[in-house]
């Protein structure tokens, strides 16, 4: 299937309507970041102290140049925390597993709509055991799923970081042609508490919220061109 989803802001207005967090990552020792779910796009990375006294880009500009520039599956993923955003462009498929690499060569790796590793950003996410959750999410069916998380410490050793997950089906919206559904998932583990949200149409996840991890956070990645 290849073709390009509905407008940036409305998919991820819609996108924070199903979120019961609005508290970003929320550790026990600590509380989060409130949520971002307004402009989903400023910056690309490398960019960082121009875009430091940049006016916002408005996000479906961004989504359209990339869509212009870029040839076939394309995402927009926006960092919660700073709110810098990038396109990526599908550079490898495996399965259900994409790699998508963005133009200052970082990469994110999705399986099934799912974050599942990055690359590049610095505390990045080796890989994660996202099987079982995913399967639910994608279906909108309420369960229950484990995570597995995976790190490198201060020593280059990879450490699991295990959670319980929660996943419940929302209301559906309306968008143009489009009729997706809300899913919500909240997990539990290892200290910290996530909520995450996507939206699902026909088995597709067409935008979502998602935790990287401890160091990166929380991002917001939509399918431009699928």
């Amino acid at each position: 299937m290849s073709r390009s989803v509905l407008g940036a802001t409305a998919l991820i207005a819609a996108l924070g309507a199903c979120s019961h967090d609005s508290a970003g990552i929320q550790e026990k020792k600590s509380g989060g970041v409130k949520m971002v779910t307004s402009a989903l796009g400023q910056v690309l990375p490398g960019k960082k102290k121009a875009a430091e006294n940049a006016a916002p880009q408005d996000p479906n500009a961004l989504a359209a140049a990339a869509l212009q520039s870029l040839q076939g599956p394309v995402i927009m993923v926006t960092f919660e925390a700073n709110k810098a955003a990038t396109v990526a462009a599908m550079r490898g498929q495996n399965g259900t597993m994409r790699t998508y690499q963005t133009p200052d060569q970082r990469a994110f790796v999705l399986r099934g709509g799912l974050l599942a590793g990055t690359r590049g950003f610095g505390r990045d996410l080796m890989s994660a055991d996202t099987s079982a959750a995913g399967a639910l999410i994608r279906a909108a069916k309420a369960g229950t799923a484990p995570r597995v998380y995976r790190y490198l410490d201060g020593d280059g050793e990879e450490r699991p970081l295990p959670v319980s997950c929660t996943i419940t089906p929302g209301g559906t919206v309306q968008q143009g042609p489009v009729t997706a559904q809300q899913v919500g998932e909240h997990c539990e583990g290892s200290g910290v508490s996530l909520d995450m949200s996507y939206l699902v149409a026909g088995g597709t996840i067409l935008a979502s919220r998602q935790w990287v991890g401890p160091g990166l956070g929380y991002v917001a990645i939509q399918q431009l061109r699928n």
